[in-house]
């Protein structure tokens, strides 16, 4: 039975992790004055795989060929997401990106649900519908929804299959090599458009290579390990409840970092959605959703042991 000093240690490390996701959202949005969306990602996937490989390595041998082709198939969907959520970064706030990425949790047991041909329960039904509301209070603007909105939401869809094609094999294959291939698998299909199609930047300021490391470092290597030890402590609700901490930072970044600003429909809508993130994953059934991680944001890390 843990402690609870050790309790208190993994929740902080848990809330640690989901500060570092959030605040990856404005940090992609200044790297992205300096490179094209594909360049970026190919970098800092690159140099996420590059600093998992010591810790893949010890553990090579476990990764069956099946174990590979989930991997690969796990690393196209969140390449996928990563793809449409640092593209629609381009065209809207790293607030409502944070928001909408946070989506995912309760996509994810809705897409069950249906497989299963199931009820949802009251409290995920009320979570849906909050979030919902939430959503339309975000993001409609006049007669429309935002572009970048609209990529940002495909983006959640896309984790939300990633995080079901990982725990599906979760429990049968080592994480760390798991989780490499998967981010391996982004950073080879960023760097074909990245390198081949967008024009390449005159210079990449000293400031954005250190952001495209720290974020390698701490939002996929950091947050792998962290995760690691403390969901041994915290149960899955708890950590995902942990988790929702992510979309607040992402806006609370953006408004220092960014000078964004939320108008009082926008903050009404991210309450709203924010809250239904929050009874949703509390009143999650253990039979529907994946335990586990989210991911990723950030991304590189969901449900491998982490957007």
């Amino acid at each position: 039975m843990p402690t609870r000093l050790v309790v208190l240690a993994a929740d902080a490390s848990l809330a640690g992790v989901a500060m570092v996701w959030g605040a990856t959202f404005p940090l992609g949005k200044l790297v992205l004055r300096h490179l094209g969306p594909f360049q970026y990602l190919a970098l800092r996937f690159a140099a996420a795989a590059a600093l998992m490989v010591p810790l893949a390595w010890r553990e090579r041998g476990r990764l069956r060929p099946a174990g590979v082709r989930a991997g690969v198939l796990a690393g196209v969907l969140l390449f996928a997401g990563a793809a449409l959520q640092t593209v629609g970064l381009q065209y809207t706030t790293a607030g409502n990106a944070g928001l909408i990425t946070g989506l995912n949790v309760l996509i994810i047991p809705l897409i069950l649900l249906v497989w299963q041909r199931r009820l949802p329960t009251g409290a995920l039904a009320a979570g849906v519908g909050l979030a919902a509301a939430g959503l339309w209070l975000l993001l409609w603007q006049g007669e429309r929804i935002g572009g970048g909105d609209a990529l940002v939401l495909g983006c959640a869809f896309a984790l939300a299959l990633q995080t079901i094609v990982v725990g599906r094999v979760a429990s049968s294959v080592p994480a760390a090599p798991f989780a490499c291939v998967q981010v391996a698998v982004v950073a080879l299909l960023a760097a074909g458009p990245g390198f081949g199609l967008e024009p390449r930047p005159a210079a990449v300021p000293a400031g954005a290579i250190a952001a495209i490391l720290f974020m390698a470092l701490t939002a996929t290597l950091g947050a792998y390990i962290a995760q690691a030890w403390a969901q041994r402590v915290a149960s899955p609700t708890r950590a995902g409840l942990l988790f929702a901490i992510e979309p607040v930072a992402a806006v609370g970044f953006g408004v220092a970092w960014l000078g964004e600003t939320l108008g009082s429909r926008q903050a009404a809508g991210a309450g709203a959605l924010l809250l239904g993130v929050v009874v949703g994953e509390a009143g999650r059934g253990r039979d529907v959703a994946p335990a586990g991680l989210r991911s990723g944001h950030e991304l590189a890390t969901q449900d491998t042991g982490a957007n």
